[in-house]
């Protein structure tokens, strides 16, 4: 079967393709044909696949070769998201993952739309236009006998690209607002998404840590209540 490329991280090795039969099949670099270089997949290229389906009954690209490689010669230009993107998904359709995090980020707020914007400040700091696998949790805490929740929400920070298709559009787009891949593809600050990580992850450990000594305080002050016989 034939079918086109719709998007691809080349950071995972992880893509989606539209076969002529209008499905999409998920697909990795494990499964391209031997010789096929996965470093150079990119959205709109024209494969020939067989099709098949994993074991969790996803459709999946097999045995992938490309067929318009020559359409792709030399360093692909790139146009970024109008907006800065959030998507629950991995991957975007439309969209090449051109850089990913080494870290997943979060961020917690009163209120969805304040986490939300902090954690998007975050990601541009870093150098993202873009957060996959967005995902809101609501924590319950108390203070002096009052209730109220704690929205935390966490994202994997991402560089997003649409391919230029034609020259005819690379024409149309000012020339400020073009990327080669090569430019976007190591733009992330990976030492400041993982010190970041790591603020996050000591944070919980030093709060595991705190309830750990807290409750084995409980322990000895019930223990001596019970062996001193009580009031």
């Amino acid at each position: 079967m034939q079918g086109q490329i719709t998007t691809y991280d080349n950071k995972k090795g992880v893509g989606r393709v539209q076969g002529e039969d209008g499905h999409i099949y998920r697909f990795t670099r494990n499964e391209l044909a031997q010789g096929e270089d996965s470093s150079n997949l990119m959205m709109e290229m024209q494969v020939e696949f067989t099709p098949s389906t994993d074991q969790n009954g996803y459709q999946q690209a097999a045995e992938i070769k490309v067929l318009n490689r020559a359409d792709f010669v030399g360093d692909a230009l790139y146009v970024e998201p109008e907006s800065f993107v959030v998507a629950k998904e991995d991957l975007v359709p439309g969209y090449d993952v051109l850089d990913r995090g080494l870290y997943g980020l979060e961020r917690g707020e009163r209120s969805e739309e304040k986490a939300k914007a902090r954690l998007i400040n975050e990601c541009v700091a870093v150098g993202a236009n873009g957060i996959v696998r967005y995902k809101c949790e609501t924590q319950l805490k108390n203070a002096f006998g009052y209730g109220f929740n704690i929205y935390r929400v966490s994202g994997v920070p991402v560089v997003l690209g649409r391919r230029i298709g034609t020259r005819a559009e690379a024409k149309e787009i000012d020339n400020g607002y073009q990327f080669r891949a090569s430019e976007l593809n190591q733009r992330l600050n990976q030492a400041q998404i993982k010190k970041a990580h790591n603020l996050i992850v000591n944070t919980k450990l030093g709060k595991l840590v705190l309830k750990a000594i807290g409750a084995f305080l409980l322990f000895i002050f019930v223990m001596g209540f019970i062996l001193t016989g009580g009031i």
